[in-house]
C-alpha cells in the first residue's frame, strides 16, 4: 500500500503539485512535519506518496542525477527528462526490492505545461491531472469534477488544495497540512496549507 496523497493539476500556463505532511505505519502517526513535495530546479518538481525511505531515496538520486545532467548538458532538465529518468530507477528497483512510492512530476517544458505519474514498478503515463496514494480515489473524484483544461494559477491551487482536503478528511494514512509547489514560467513558488485539527 503507498500511504498518504499527492497529486499533480496542470493549468493554462503552468502546474500545482501538492502532498499532504502526515507519515503513518499502521495506526500509528509518525510524523506531522514531512516534506513530500520536492523541487528539483527552477522548472521541475515532485510530488510523492509512499514510504519516506523510499521517496527520499529516489529524490536524492534524481537531484544528484540530473544537477549531473545540467552540469554536462549546460542547459536546465525538463520534466520529461526527470520522469524518464525516475522511470528507469523505478524500473530498476524491480530486481533489489520494489520502492513503495508513487510519484508525479510537473513542471514547464518548452513553455508547456507537462505532468507524469510513476508507479512504483516505473509504469510512466502523462496525463492533465493526477493523485496517487491512499487517499488517490477521493481525491481523484474530485478533480475529475472541477476540472477545466483553461483554469488560471488560483483556480488550479484552489482545485489541488480541495481534493487534498477532501482526501483528507476520508483517508486517516493523510493530514497535517498540505504542502503546494507552483511551477509557470515566471519561476516556482512554495506554500503551505494548514488544516485545523478537530483537537483544536
Amino acid at each position: 500500500m503507498v500511504l498518504a496523497t499527492a497529486l499533480g493539476v496542470k493549468y493554462k500556463e503552468g502546474v500545482v503539485l501538492a502532498a499532504d505532511r502526515r507519515v503513518a505505519y499502521g495506526t500509528f502517526i509518525l510524523s506531522k512535519a514531512a516534506r513530500k513535495v520536492f523541487s528539483i530546479n527552477d522548472k521541475v518538481g515532485i510530488s510523492t506518496a509512499g514510504l519516506p525511505g523510499d521517496f527520499q531515496e529516489l529524490v536524492d538520486a534524481i537531484k544528484y542525477n540530473i544537477f549531473m545532467y545540467e552540469m554536462d548538458a549546460e542547459k536546465k532538465a525538463s520534466p520529461t527528462n526527470v520522469a524518464k529518468l525516475l522511470s528507469l530507477l523505478l524500473y530498476q528497483g524491480r530486481f533489489r526490492g520494489i520502492y513503495y512510492a508513487e510519484l508525479i512530476v510537473g513542471g514547464i517544458e518548452g513553455g508547456v505545461p507537462k505532468i507524469y505519474v510513476l508507479d512504483p514498478a516505473g509504469g510512466l503515463l502523462e496525463e492533465d491531472y493526477v493523485a496517487v496514494g491512499t487517499g488517490a480515489q477521493v481525491a481523484t473524484g474530485i478533480l475529475e469534477r472541477w476540472y477545466k483544461r483553461d483554469m488560471d494559477k488560483a483556480e488550479a491551487e484552489d482545485l489541488a488544495v480541495k481534493a487534498m482536503k477532501e482526501a483528507i478528511e476520508r483517508d486517516a494514512l493523510s493530514g497535517d497540512g498540505i504542502d503546494l509547489l507552483i511551477i509557470d514560467k515566471s519561476g516556482k513558488e512554495e506554500k503551505y496549507v494548514p488544516l485545523r485539527s478537530v483537537l483544536q
